[in-house]
């Protein structure tokens, strides 16, 4: 996915994206599966770094790397919580 939608999956520094991204995704590509499309997704947005990059009112993009909405205070402490629970069990 970074390869294709470099704006919006950076591995190095990760942006938040936009809610319904997979929608967009499916609408536009036809080489991978449901399955693959829904993993590589989930891969990207539980590491550590997309998940310190969730701050509240900050910016998600769409695949071109356009604002598309902005990070809510539930988000952000959602992000912080899993985040926190990885450090404690590490």
């Amino acid at each position: 996915m970074s390869a294709k939608w470099p704006a919006a999956f950076n591995a190095v520094e990760p942006k938040s994206i936009k809610i319904g991204i997979l929608r967009d995704i499916r609408a536009g590509q036809h080489e991978m599966s449901e399955e693959e499309l829904e993993r590589a997704l989930r891969a990207h947005t539980k590491t550590g770094k997309y998940l310190a990059s969730i701050v509240a009112g900050a910016p998600r993009v769409d695949l071109k790397g356009n604002p598309s909405g902005e990070v809510s205070e539930a988000d952000a402490a959602g992000a912080k919580g899993i985040l926190g629970a990885r450090m404690a069990r590490e």
